[in-house]
């Protein structure tokens, strides 16, 4: 009995290769929109998920209750802010564009903080003051191409801001599913990992979801850890907006600057008025809030992940600067994988070398 077998030609292969990639090609384009925000929904979620077993546990097991928790939480931490800010510059737009359609000097503030800067704070204020009580007509027309061109770049920023409030909206939403179905698609992810690389690849897999929450713990937490301590000083020691201090003092945190940009500026304030002992109190709260991430950092990237602590914040800042806050978490994970991957392709060739090195012996 004879058999017939039917080898594929080459131009067969090349027209099946090159359909695969259209697709692939065509598939990523049309779900371009959507990619950023489901990565950030992917790292959200990974890093959260311990935090969303243990309140699925406390709730008796159930799914539900403990996802509309992260969803509330994640929506106040997320939406509030920005619906916050893009409501103030809209104001202050708004406060502008009238201002500059009828200039009124009464309409300007009576600027008191200005005797508070150290000092150029007298001159400053004079200088004010001559200019609220001239003709504000003439000064206004002289300003007003300045304004304008200022008032653009603000409508600029919202209208920016408004693509990161789409975006952060489609991220609750894809947050949302992955709540509900993050087993199902863990589990795809690692077949689709095993039946690239096998083993190696679903171990990949499992090393990306443990560097993003030990980044998650150790950066944001030692962040949120920072700011709430920082701020406990400033307001212990009278220094005005402490709250809004603290938030700025977050966010330089988390981008890995540090709290001492802003305290040591609210020392020498105090300093200059007067409050000696608060300025001292202060300074000492300064150096202990500057190094709390020198312990409390290492300790819990250490506590979640196996991987360097150099080689996670060598990710964190390069990811930070190449892709921004959403950087903190990439760069980190693309470095631990790509290196745990070549480590152990080196390794095992190594080790594949030494034993046919003994055979041959």
């Amino acid at each position: 009995m004879s058999t017939q077998t039917h080898n594929r030609d080459l131009p067969q292969t090349v027209l099946g290769v090159l359909l695969l990639l259209t697709l692939l090609v065509c598939s990523v384009w049309i779900i371009r929109p959507f990619i950023l925000s489901a990565v950030w929904a992917g790292v959200i979620v990974t890093a959260t998920w311990p935090l969303f077993l243990w309140l699925r546990h406390r709730m008796g097991g159930r799914r539900l209750p403990a996802i509309l928790v992260m969803m509330l939480c994640l929506c106040g931490l997320v939406l509030l802010p920005m619906v916050y800010g893009m409501t103030a510059l809209s104001a202050a737009v708004k406060g502008l564009v009238a201002w500059l359609t009828h200039p009124e000097p009464s309409a300007l503030p009576a600027p008191d903080v200005l005797l508070r800067i150290p000092v150029a704070g007298h001159y400053l204020y004079e200088k004010w003051m001559m200019l609220v009580q001239s003709d504000i007509s003439v000064i206004a027309g002289a300003l007003k191409p300045w304004l304008i061109t200022g008032a653009r770049l603000v409508t600029g920023q919202l209208a920016g801001m408004g693509m990161l409030l789409v975006n952060s909206i489609m991220m609750l939403a894809v947050c949302l599913l992955l709540y509900f179905f993050g087993e199902r698609v863990a589990q795809g992810f690692r077949r689709f990992a095993f039946r690239l690389a096998r083993s190696r690849g679903e171990h990949a897999v499992e090393l990306a979801g443990k560097t993003i929450q030990a980044v998650a713990t150790g950066v944001v937490l030692t962040a949120v850890l920072q700011s709430v301590f920082a701020g406990i000083g400033l307001f212990v020691c009278g220094v005005p907006a402490a709250a809004m201090l603290a938030m700025l003092i977050f966010v330089l945190c988390l981008v890995q600057l540090g709290p001492v940009i802003v305290m040591l500026p609210a020392v020498a304030w105090l300093f200059w008025s007067g409050e000696n002992g608060a300025g001292s109190l202060l300074l000492a709260w300064t150096v202990v809030a500057g190094g709390m991430d020198n312990i409390i950092k290492p300790l819990l990237m250490n506590r979640g992940s196996d991987t360097s602590l150099l080689l996670i914040m060598a990710g964190v800042t390069g990811g930070l600067l190449a892709w921004g806050v959403i950087g903190l978490f990439i760069g980190p994970v693309l470095l631990a994988v790509s290196w745990r991957l070549i480590a152990g392709w080196v390794n095992e060739e190594s080790v594949s070398h030494h034993e046919s090195k003994e055979m041959k012996q």
